[in-house]
This record gives structure tokens, sequence and C-alpha cells, in this order.
């Protein structure tokens, strides 16, 4: 076992970074498509932490034992964890890409913790990653604690409530309720469909 470390500088690689509030701690990512992916680990409900380039383990293939770092960790609120693997779809149609794969399976699952494969056509859902991203945007966001807590007041008191009701109720401006909204969402406290256009129409509803 084995652990890489993307902090080191390196002329050849770019490295993303991912502030995550869930693990407290910047998360370190190989690609572009890695980082999107820290959006849908970061507000699982499901997900209570994760981490980028885990320990990393050998594999045997054609007779000789490679080196793999899987490029997540998760850490289920089941108490359950898995690896994952994050590609392109194109690149996941070889046989010597199935192959591997499937070696790299077997020795993950003989070490306890099950390895899963996501790609891009998964992650890269327009709808579902821009609403992840307009959230994420907010989720450090404090500008009126007061805006915060009212919106948060009306949200509690109702089973559901849609976002373009609330400017009226609380005499605020849509632009004010819709960024505490969007903290609400970021904390954990309300919730609403993430798979579909986010907007004043919106249902949301205490998580």
């Amino acid at each position: 076992m084995y652990v890489r470390n993307l902090r080191k500088p390196s002329a050849n690689k770019n490295v993303y970074k991912f502030v995550s509030l869930k693990n407290g701690c910047t998360i370190m990512c190989e690609s572009s498509l890695e980082y999107d992916c820290c959006y849908y680990l970061e507000y699982s409900d499901d997900v209570v932490r994760y981490q980028s380039q885990p320990k990393g383990y050998r594999f045997p293939y054609r007779g000789k034992q490679h080196p793999y770092t899987p490029d997540f960790l998760v850490h289920k609120k089941d108490g359950t964890s898995y690896l994952l693997e994050v590609k392109p779809l194109s690149k996941t149609f070889s046989s010597e890409f199935q192959d591997m794969f499937h070696q790299k399976q077997i020795m993950a699952s003989e070490l306890g913790v099950p390895l899963l494969l996501v790609t891009d056509r998964q992650i890269r859902n327009d709808v579902h990653l821009n609403n992840l991203k307009l959230v994420h945007r907010y989720s450090g966001f404090i500008e009126n604690s007061s805006h915060l807590e009212s919106v948060w007041s009306a949200v509690s008191q109702s089973s559901s409530i849609c976002i373009k009701a609330l400017p009226e109720i609380l005499n605020l401006t849509i632009g004010e309720v819709f960024a505490s909204v969007l903290r609400l969402i970021g904390l954990g406290k309300a919730k609403t469909k993430l798979d579909v256009l986010l907007d004043e129409n919106s249902l949301i509803s205490v998580a």
C-alpha cells in the first residue's frame, strides 16, 4: 500500500483544488472530471466524507504486478466505504481497460472495499452539475444572516414551499431569498430536486 502526493509540485500535471466544507479541507484532483465529481460527493446525503488519491495497491495483469491508486475513497453514512475510479466514457471501451479494471476490482474486493467506475456521462449531466456548482458557490456565503434566519424559519414551518412565494412573505428580494436558499441547501438544512433546473419555481423543504 502506498500514497501518491499531489501536493508535490510537478511541471507535467495540473492539479485541481476543490474546497470541501464536508471534509474541512481542500481536495486535490488530477483532472477536471475528478473535480466535477467532487460536487456530487460533497452534496450527497449518503456520503459522510471522501478523500482523493487514497492508499493505492498492486494488481496482477499479464504476469506482472502493477501499481494503482484509486481516484477517491468514499465513506458512506451507513458505515460502508467504496473506492471510485473516474474516467471519460470513451476510455472505458477497450478490452485492455476492461481487463485491467476487472483485476483492480478483484484486488479491491480482497482488501474489503469495492471499486466502482463513474464516467463523464454520469458526472457531466448539465442541469444537475450546474445546480451543484451554484449551491457550492454560496456554501460559504453569509452576507446577511438575518435573511438566512428568516428564510429558514419560513421553510421550517412548511412541508414544502415555492421559492418565489418567499419574497412577498418575508419582504425580501428574490435575489436575497435565492442566495439564502442556496446557502441552506449547502448546509444540508433544506432540500430540493437538484436534477431539474433550480430556479424561483423550485419547491424546497426541510432536509
